[in-house]
């Protein structure tokens, strides 16, 4: 307790002298004790409770700045009062610590703190808010049907709400209606987690979290297993919320199924508009360039291991284009040159491996090192091969020239001599057949 803190009312009674008629008080105009006690009393009350705001202050305070201990030191101060018009003070706090055991790492403490304060405080202010903490820290826990049930009761805790808070409550049930269908995609429940996502659809959500429901509905329906149904959610997706921060992610994903759809024009389409989009620019986090690079690359090797080198060429070209540095480019560099190698490009593949030799520089890092022997190993066998043919054509005899066709005379007295073989009589009426036995 602060040591300025007013006098315990108990002891305070014991010091103040007696009540009853004061004729010197009466005359002098000073109030009778029993009322300086009184509003002492009243004063004492005012300070306990400034001191547990403050308490709570600091412990919201360490808890911002991630000091989950000493936060819990500030909470549970306050949390220990039993009295009736500190209960609200109270559940405040016990909220605070199941917040700083679950910033600390122990889920299970926070969640017998949730438990606690959800049965002992019905009527706390911020009741649906504990109740939908409580639900992800039992989903983290591994116990996705509780807390499946504690996000219902998010929603029917805010029937009993004041209207004045309306409006947060609407936002608190969005939330947590949100937080069931993603434990439904949690626990594999994906048919069902997509039917939760729709729904979501069609309430007043912000722009960024409707985008991220039609992007979690298309999902779910591509790991059900509905490919077909997944490329048009996802198609609808990306047209409508182009700029989403799941959208680079979701054009992967298209990618995929269009491929695995044997659907390979589109796939193909579908990646370059990934690689040539300017978004990765302006994109703080990196996360259109993850996926682009991730989509290409990924894209482009299953083109070339099913022989599909002009696809994969077209792909490689694209990823050139991405990154300027050296550990980027170089094994981009490498596959193109295969890639003109399989295509009967040869002097193409030798130069696109000399390019690749200059970017890797005369002493090339460890990561690019391998790509660089490679490379010149191929180039030597791609000039080996075509010395090889040479050497063979210059070899071979010529070719004896093509003798000149005979005239038709020529021809069918020729055909009648070589039947008429002497000895061998021919049939009568058929020149050059033999006479049947």
């Amino acid at each position: 307790m602060n040591p300025r803190s007013p006098l315990p009312p108990l002891l305070l009674a014991l010091l103040l002298p007696a009540a009853g008629p004061n004729p010197a008080a009466a005359n002098t105009g000073h109030a009778p004790a029993s009322a300086t006690a009184g509003s002492i009393a009243t004063d004492g009350h005012d300070a306990l409770a400034e001191e547990r705001a403050s308490l709570i202050r600091i412990g919201e305070a360490k808890l911002a700045s991630g000091d989950a201990t000493s936060a819990l030191i500030a909470y549970r101060q306050v949390a220990t009062s039993t009295n009736e018009d500190e209960a609200e003070a109270s559940a405040q706090a016990l909220l605070g610590m199941a917040r700083a055991y679950r910033l600390g790492g122990n889920g299970v403490k926070a969640a017998a703190t949730y438990e606690h304060l959800v049965g002992n405080h019905p009527t706390f202010t911020d009741l649906p808010t504990a109740l939908l903490e409580l639900g992800r820290t039992l989903r983290d826990l591994g116990s996705p049907k509780l807390a499946i049930a504690r996000f219902y009761s998010v929603i029917h805790s805010t029937l009993k709400m004041p209207e004045a808070e309306s409006e947060r409550y609407r936002r608190v049930v969005r939330t947590a209606q949100f937080e069931i269908a993603e434990t439904h995609l949690y626990i594999g429940n994906y048919e069902e987690a997509s039917r939760f996502f729709k729904r979501l659809d069609l309430l007043d959500l912000a722009p960024a979290d409707r985008g991220r429901a039609r992007f979690k509905a298309a999902y779910c329906l591509a790991q059900s297993g509905d490919r077909v149904g997944a490329v048009i959610a996802f198609n609808k997706y990306i047209n409508q919320d182009p700029q989403d921060e799941n959208s680079p992610e979701a054009r992967f994903l298209l990618a995929q199924l269009l491929a695995d759809l044997g659907r390979k024009e589109e796939s193909l389409r579908v990646t370059i508009a990934l690689l040539q989009s300017e978004y990765a620019r302006g994109d703080a986090t990196g996360r259109w360039r993850v996926w682009q690079r991730r989509t290409g690359n990924q894209l482009a090797n299953q083109f070339y291991q099913q022989a599909d080198y002009v696809s994969a060429l077209v792909l490689y070209r694209a990823l050139d284009a991405l990154d300027p540095t050296p550990a980027w480019r170089v094994p981009v560099l490498y596959q193109i040159g295969l890639c003109q190698e399989r295509l009967q490009q040869p002097g193409n593949a030798v130069a696109t491996y000399e390019t690749l030799k200059k970017i890797a520089g005369n002493e090339p890092s460890p990561e690019v090192a391998d790509f660089t022997r490679m490379a010149a190993w191929r180039s030597q066998q791609i000039s080996w091969v075509a010395t090889a043919r040479d050497e063979i054509t210059q070899l071979r005899p010529p070719l004896p020239e093509p003798a000149s066709a005979p005239s038709p005379a020529s021809s069918t007295s020729t055909s009648s001599a070589a039947l008429n073989v002497p000895g061998v009589p021919s049939a009568p009426g058929v020149p050059g057949a033999p006479t049947p036995l």
